[in-house]
């Protein structure tokens, strides 16, 4: 059997709704609100309950504050999705599985009631709790604002839908697939995966039970490796190794670095180096050094790695002048790119540099 390709299948549902742009938060050709279609009504926003699976936990201010402004103005352009609840937990109906930053904007502009699209029972039995999951994530991902640990989270969570395992249980199935993954490349040839056809089906929680206790059988390796890469070539984001070497460890972070990358003060690729500092009181001065002025990448690679080199006194450890005057200089020059001075320190830093210069100048003539 050849395995079909999961990519188009929330596009071609999407489609069924009115598109990708149907998901998106202003019409950009339109300067007040058009008719309501056959297929929408007017809903009130005390109806509507917001949805926990939603992978964006935090919004831009400002654009939230320019999207508030569009709603007072114009209203809400395109309908949110809705979902409604069975049973209904009075006074909610509907859970929001689309437009979340319409609706804040239409709450944070005063309205009662907002433009809506809900799902009939056969959209909904048609549609599985992985599909609405996976297509939320592609809404998210093609704005492409949603932080490096948001998308990290929803992901896990969406493989807890598709294997059918509790979330918790993601990382650890994840790294031990890339285990096994790169022990068997370097054993055989790599083969080629043709889908669940080639493998008995039986039942995927079962076989992920025995896998997961160290199981070594080669078959339920190969339908583990079959799901977890179906999921990721319908996210058609990264691989699922690069996933496992680069986002699972920023589940591990220290919670003050991840709130950090989740309000996008530093960079993701930033926390890695800062949760090298053990010592809580150090990481947080130079994270908050960090933000309060802006430091890339490398700057904070290097502040951390300033902060745990041993500084030896010249009595104990004896070094090499050279090398000790190499480091010196290294730790000064990232210090002044740094540092914010005066008019007067600017005059003051120039003149040490021009005498370091002359004993370079005069070192070389002589």
């Amino acid at each position: 059997m050849v395995k079909a390709s999961k990519s188009e299948r929330p596009y071609r549902e999407l489609r069924s709704l009115g598109g990708l742009s149907s998901l998106y938060d202003v019409a950009p050709a339109s300067t007040s609100a058009p008719a309501l279609t056959s297929n929408e009504c007017l809903v009130p926003l005390s109806q509507i309950q917001r949805s926990p699976k939603n992978p964006r936990k935090s919004f831009n201010s400002a654009k939230m504050a320019q999207l508030t402004a569009s709603v007072q103005r114009y209203g809400v352009l395109e309908p949110v999705l809705l979902k409604p609840l069975q049973p209904v937990q009075e006074p909610v109906h509907y859970e929001l599985v689309f437009g979340e930053r319409r609706y804040l904007a239409a709450e944070a502009a005063g309205l009662n009631e907002i433009r809506a699209r809900i799902l009939t029972p056969e959209e909904v039995q048609q549609w599985k709790e992985v599909d609405i999951a996976q297509i939320r994530l592609v809404e998210n991902l093609n704005r492409e604002d949603l932080n490096a640990v948001e998308e990290t989270h929803a992901i896990v969570e969406l493989l807890a839908l598709q294997l059918q395992i509790p979330a918790p249980e993601v990382p650890r199935l994840l790294y031990r697939l890339h285990q096994q993954h790169r022990k068997r490349k370097n054993e055989e040839s790599a083969s080629s995966h043709t889908g669940v056809g080639t493998v008995p089906l039986g039942s995927l929680n079962e076989q992920l039970s025995q896998w997961m206790n160290n199981s070594d059988d080669a078959v339920t390796f190969e339908r583990i490796l079959w799901e977890v890469e179906y999921a990721f070539e319908g996210l058609g984001r990264f691989s699922w190794q690069s996933f496992v070497q680069h986002r699972l460890p920023l589940l591990n972070l220290p919670p003050d670095v991840q709130n950090a990358i989740r309000t996008g003060q530093i960079p993701y690729s930033a926390g890695k180096a800062l949760a090298r500092i053990t010592d809580e009181h150090q990481r947080q001065s130079i994270l908050e050094q960090a933000i309060a002025e802006s430091w890339t990448r490398e700057q904070i690679a290097e502040a951390v790695r300033s902060l745990l080199t041993p500084q030896l006194p010249v009595s104990q450890s004896n070094p090499d002048p050279a090398i000790q005057f190499q480091a010196t200089l290294r730790t000064t020059v990232s210090k002044l790119k740094k540092a914010k001075l005066s008019a007067q320190k600017y005059v003051e830093a120039e003149k040490l540099l021009q005498q370091l210069l002359a004993i370079a100048e005069s070192d070389s003539n002589a």
